[in-house]
C-alpha cells in the first residue's frame, strides 16, 4: 500500500535521492521507488546493500520518520522535486517503449490482415 501524506518514511530516502542509490546501489530506480512509497517492503539484502554500499548501520538508514520534519531540518527541499522528475523521467520511458511496442504490434497485425 502506498504511503500518503503524513506518514512515516524510511530515513534513507530523505537522506539520498533515488537516483544517487540507484548509482550505489545498482537497484532500479523503480524497485526503489516501489520501497520508498511503500508498496515493497526492503528486504534484508536490500537493506545489507544499502548499509554495506552507504557505509551507514541500519539503524541510520532505516529508521521511520516523519518526512517534513527531516527534511526540513537536514536534507534539501530539492530532493523532493529531483525524485519527483526522476519519477517522472522513468514514466516517460516506460510510455516511449509502450508506445514502441503498441508501433510494432500495429506492424504486425497489418501483416495479418
Amino acid at each position: 500500500m502506498s504511503k500518503g501524506k503524513g506518514e512515516k518514511q524510511y530515513l534513507i530516502f530523505l537522506k539520498y535521492t533515488r537516483e544517487y542509490l540507484h548509482q550505489v546501489t545498482g537497484y532500479s530506480k523503480h524497485t526503489l521507488s516501489r520501497i520508498a512509497n511503500g508498496s515493497n517492503g526492503p528486504s534484508e539484502v536490500f537493506i545489507g546493500v544499502c548499509c554495506y554500499n552507504l557505509e551507514e548501520s541500519q539503524d541510520d538508514l532505516f529508521k521511520l520518520v516523519e518526512p517534513y520534519a527531516v527534511r526540513s531540518a537536514s536534507a534539501p527541499a530539492e530532493s523532493s522535486d529531483q525524485d519527483l522528475l526522476e519519477t517522472i523521467d522513468e514514466l516517460a520511458d516506460r510510455l516511449t517503449n509502450a508506445e514502441r511496442q503498441i508501433k510494432e504490434l500495429q506492424d504486425e497485425l497489418k501483416q495479418y490482415s
